[in-house]
């Protein structure tokens, strides 16, 4: 399956929760050497988020992620230990090009994975910009990825449903500390060769 080359410029709209989970029941992949994940009184910061990836960008598809962040090379980045797509192309991609361990899913009604409802929320104020990495190992390669990320921002109440036989199963009752929602949302993920 062929996929476009890095950076990608991506459009899109997302819902991102953060949760506090204590650290042995969350589940890690391999980090590159050196990073660690970034604990508070034994608890990890889980963030789930739901992104729809629209027109105008390099692919189109949803994708659904858990990611923790991490204390590599004297930063924080962000790992994805979990991560799921309805593109063959993306999930090549990115296993690929970045070391992220996409998996093939299906989205919506009945999902084995997770569900979320949403409140409107209220709109955060400006246009908000965050740059940042990517810490990742997959099949012994350790790959660390720049990314970019622009948009309208609202807080808002997210309720997440999370079957409890299912891989996000250890968020099955938490109540999120915080979620965010974004239209327009402009992310570049990777650098130009």
């Amino acid at each position: 399956m062929r996929y476009p080359a890095e950076p990608w410029h991506m459009r899109g709209s997302f819902v991102i929760s953060v949760f506090r989970v204590p650290r042995d029941q969350v589940p890690h992949a391999d980090l590159p050497a050196g990073a660690r994940m970034i604990t508070l009184a034994g608890n990890a910061f889980v963030a789930v988020a739901f992104v729809k990836y629209e027109e105008g960008s390099e692919l189109t598809y949803d994708e659904l992620l858990a990611a923790t962040p991490v204390l590599d090379q004297g930063r924080i980045a962000v790992s994805v230990p979990q991560i799921w797509v309805d593109s063959e192309a993306s999930r090549d991609g990115g296993r690929e090009m970045w070391a992220i361990p996409k998996q093939l899913a299906k989205f919506g009604e009945g999902s084995s994975i997770a569900g979320v409802a949403v409140s409107p929320g209220v709109g955060l104020p400006g246009e908000w910009v965050t740059t940042g990495w990517t810490a990742q190992r997959l099949d012994g390669r350790d790959v660390r990825t720049k990314l970019r990320l622009s948009g309208r921002f609202r807080l808002i109440k997210a309720a997440w449903l999370f079957p409890l036989d299912g891989p996000l199963g250890y968020l099955t009752g938490r109540t999120p500390l915080v979620s965010l929602a974004g239209k327009n949302m402009r992310l570049t993920f990777g650098q130009a060769p």
